[in-house]
């Protein structure tokens, strides 16, 4: 697979009873082309020979923290800085809770802490530890951390008992890998700017306008698109949020803010208004607190800048222009109407309810074209991400006329 070829791949294989299974992954990673490396920990000799995996790589294994290639070059650091991608098969909950507690005793968690590399792990334990409390709290720390855990499938266990904990199957694991890589290059050389969060509306020194978006979804599409090797501006509004690695981060607060720093992003490929900016605003911001019985007689309210109209009638508009639409009620009415209104090209019509939307960890879209509309279930929105990514690479694709 041409994606694999020349990757930098390092293979950490921990010991549990499917650890003999990190074998075949070995095999089809070295078919693939991949330039690889591999770690065993201690552990291992007791499930399977290191002579195997020696064997396989033509090189030998790693597995000592104090082996020194000279005297000024350590393995860890060595290894941690030049790779692509770091996979951890199996991923056994000992291992699982050294890496999200910062735990470096041997080379292998020491090369986790030393890495800038993506780290994918395929989980592999008994059903009773995999759905322990602290290992599904190592799970999710782990995540939010950007570390791609792989679901660990039902099926027969080790201890002879059925459900979640076995090892995903190595084909899947090779999938996902292959998968990374591909999404690396599939917007490479685009330029692509995305708003994010509320933006806020000062009434007075101490009261404003916003809303509650808190800007996921938009940092997870500006993260996918720096993903998929396209050049990311993420201009945001306040959010709580860590900004993204590898993205122009600009951070704004009003609606006047969010155009002047789209505006000036210009020219880009690909525009994705996520940001939730107030419809309205102040006409005068006060400069002092209004006091609550002059409040509705001094209040007045204007429309705020329309940034995702600017941009899509802008004299040097982006090829493809998005367009986010938040509605409680008659979703894909209001959003066509958006759709028009704004004269860009595609609007993501986002349900919001008690569990989709702002605050939560999940969107249920339906995305709009012109004379189509993909209605995707509700999805966690790392997923939305990821999935928008595949329409943008197939609008860009050279067949459809855009370069």
């Amino acid at each position: 697979m041409d994606s694999l070829k020349n990757k930098k791949i390092l293979l950490i294989v921990t010991g549990g009873i499917s650890s003999y299974k990190a074998i075949e992954l070995l095999r089809l990673l070295i078919k693939a082309g991949s330039n690889l490396e591999c770690i065993l920990t201690k552990s291992v000799s007791q499930f399977v020979s290191p002579i195997t995996f020696n064997s396989l790589l033509g090189k030998k294994v790693h597995s000592e923290l104090f082996s020194l290639n000279d005297e000024n070059e350590m393995n860890h650091i060595n290894l941690a800085q030049k790779i692509d991608l770091i996979i951890i098969v199996p991923a056994t909950a000992n291992f699982i809770g050294k890496i999200a507690n910062g735990i470096a005793d041997d080379l292998a968690s020491n090369v986790i802490l030393a890495t800038k590399a993506k780290v994918i792990l395929a989980p592999a334990m008994n059903t009773i530890m995999l759905e322990n409390k602290a290992v599904k709290e190592n799970l999710n720390t782990l995540k939010k951390r950007g570390v791609k855990v792989l679901e660990a499938p039902i099926g027969k266990l080790a201890c002879g008992q059925t459900g979640r904990g076995k090892l995903m199957d190595i084909q899947s694991i090779f999938d996902n890998i292959s998968i990374f890589f591909s999404q690396s290059i599939l917007l490479k050389g685009k330029k692509a700017v995305v708003t994010s969060g509320p933006s806020i509306e000062n009434i007075d020194p101490v009261r404003y306008l916003s809303n509650f978006s808190s800007g996921k979804q938009g940092y997870e599409i500006a993260k996918a698109l720096s993903n998929a090797g396209a050049k990311t501006t993420l201009i945001s509004g306040p959010t709580k949020l860590n900004k993204p690695n590898n993205v122009i981060f600009k951070e704004v607060k009003t609606g006047k803010d969010f155009l002047a720093a789209s505006i000036e992003a210009l020219p880009t490929d690909v525009f994705i208004s996520v940001a939730a900016i107030s419809d309205w605003r102040v006409k005068e911001i006060a400069e002092k607190k209004i006091k609550k019985n002059n409040f509705s007689s001094i209040l007045q309210l204007t429309k705020n800048f329309d940034v995702l109209k600017e941009i899509s009638q802008n004299n040097r508009r982006p090829k493809l222009v998005i367009g986010f639409a938040a509605e409680t009620n008659d979703l894909i009415k209001n959003a066509q109407k958006k759709l028009l209104e704004k004269k860009c090209d595609w609007i993501l019509a986002n349900q919001l309810s008690k569990n989709l939307g702002f605050g939560t960890k999940k969107n249920k879209i339906v995305l709009l074209k012109k004379n189509e509309q993909n209605k995707w279930p509700s999805l966690e929105k790392e997923v939305v991400a990821k999935k928008l990514i595949i329409e943008i690479s197939e609008f860009f694709k050279p067949n459809n006329g855009i370069l």
